[in-house]
């Protein structure tokens, strides 16, 4: 490599890391508040209109922050089988006295039309939020920022780790079974032919699992991680401007009014 190709490498790394999309740039910290509270005001607020156009909301910030086809048919995937049961087992199982027809013992109500759809429309509102933060936040620039904002680096550590592993098993179980499809080991077909495949991968997942955290814990021994020296990072998150406070500030006041304003009845 060049002295001059070092050099622009060297300086990427002077300057704060950007994606290239205003929403995904914004610090995670104020996204999650923001996120939150619209999941807040969803459930706060009686009706169906405010779940529903909370929903909507998250769709088109997914397509703002870049990850709108991706998030759509996730989020339809979970409303087509969480969303629909919850709103089945509501509909079916409260009682009313506005009966639309009957089922042997069960009866569809209005009432429980009414509460199936506000209670599904609610939860998908909950998930979309998580969904959408996930979606458009990495866990690597999460940790970042709550290290930034006096989290404890062993804290922010394990949470990274935590969910890196749940990734690096996967890939692993899936290189496993690959190997032994190679080898002529049959790993499709139904259930019982699967779980034959399956259960011989644990064994060498869970070794590897093992190998890489002493792996891990060489390389942090190495860059000195448990130093009470500050800590350095290579990336670096963007300035968070007061006005992304503000704005996170305020949509924490709307669901704290909202969520007052249901308890004491003003809603």
């Amino acid at each position: 490599m060049s002295t001059a190709t070092l050099a622009e490498v060297a300086e990427t790394y002077r300057h704060p890391e950007s994606l290239g999309n205003f929403l995904r740039d914004r610090n995670p910290i104020t996204l999650l508040v923001a996120l939150v509270s619209l999941a807040v005001v969803a459930a706060a607020v009686p009706g169906l209109i405010t779940p529903f156009a909370v929903c909507a909301v998250f769709v088109l910030l997914a397509f703002a922050g870049g990850v709108g086809p991706a998030y759509t048919a996730t989020y339809l995937k979970l409303w087509a089988v969480v969303g629909f049961i919850l709103f089945l087992l509501r509909a079916l199982l409260l009682d009313g006295e506005h009966v639309y027809f009957t089922f042997g013992n069960l009866q569809v109500t209005a009432e429980g039309v009414y509460e199936g759809l506000r209670f599904a429309a609610v939860v998908m509102a909950i998930c979309g939020a998580v969904t959408l933060f996930f979606a458009l936040v990495t866990m690597r620039r999460l940790m970042l920022a709550l290290e930034m904002r006096g989290v404890s680096p062993r804290a922010s550590y394990v949470l990274l780790a935590s969910f890196q592993s749940m990734t690096d098993l996967g890939a692993t179980a899936k290189v496993v079974l690959d190997a032994q499809k190679a080898r002529g080991i049959e790993t499709e077909g139904g259930l019982i032919t699967r779980a034959k495949a399956f259960f011989p991968v644990l064994a060498p997942v869970f070794l590897s699992a093992m190998t890489a955290t002493e792996e891990r814990a060489i390389a942090l021994d190495a860059r000195a991680f448990n130093s009470p020296a500050a800590h350095s990072h290579l990336v670096q998150l963007p300035r968070t401007a007061t006005w992304e406070w503000l704005a996170a500030g305020l949509f924490a006041a709307v669901a704290t009014a909202c969520v007052m304003g249901r308890f004491l009845g003003w809603l």
